[in-house]
């Protein structure tokens, strides 16, 4: 059982990663237009909040919950 929330664990956070990654290039893509839009940074903010809460899924596996 150890091993299985280890490599979770991993998995998780490396999708996380790659979560951010895709944040990321969504951001520097946009147009110039959108990077003034409410909803845009609206659900900016909720992929990031997202991806946070993922990060710390991923660090409580890999601790073992405690």
């Amino acid at each position: 059982m150890r091993i299985l929330n280890f490599l979770s664990g991993l998995s998780v956070l490396f999708t996380t990663l790659a979560f951010a990654h895709l944040l990321h290039h969504f951001y520097v893509n946009a147009p110039h237009d959108v990077l003034h839009n409410p909803f845009f940074w609206t659900g900016m903010a909720v992929a990031i909040a997202l991806g946070i809460l993922s990060f710390m899924g991923g660090c409580l596996l890999l601790r073992r919950g405690r």
